[in-house]
């Protein structure tokens, strides 16, 4: 790999690495937000029908999930950044890598992205159904 090449790959490595911060971290106040707008809503509503109710409460569970993947997410990342940080302390002083920290980093980097994803996947979720209970509420 030509140097070049290697600045490019570090480069958007570090660019991808701050995007996925700040879309996570993005829906994660998306899903705050309307997670607080949905119970608020929900406590204060008139009489409606059990499907809506439900709906309701299905999207505070879903933008509930997503605030806690988005939380785990977070914290698996510094864990990630720890473990790489150790591995690459280790390189500059020249001494052997434990193949299994290695190992652990890689773990946690695949098992950020799924978070992030499954985040993604619930927040949208949530965020339909609680269109869905705004609009039917509205209509009524």
């Amino acid at each position: 790999m030509a140097a070049e090449d290697l600045e490019s790959f570090i480069r958007w490595q570090g660019i991808t690495r701050d995007y996925f911060s700040s879309v996570s971290n993005l829906v994660l106040g998306l899903a705050t937000g309307l997670l607080a707008f949905l119970v608020s809503g929900l406590t204060s509503i008139q009489p409606t029908p059990k499907c809506l109710l439900f709906v309701g409460a299905a999207s505070v569970v879903l933008l509930s999930a997503s605030v806690a993947l988005a939380v785990w997410c977070a914290i698996n990342r510094l864990r990630d950044f720890r473990a790489t940080a150790k591995i690459a302390r280790s390189r500059w002083k020249d001494e052997p890598i434990n193949p299994l920290d290695r190992f652990d980093s890689r773990v946690m980097g695949q098992l950020s992205w799924r978070l992030f994803w499954w985040q993604l996947v619930l927040f949208g979720f949530g965020s339909a159904g609680t269109a869905l209970t705004v609009i039917s509420q509205l209509w009524a």
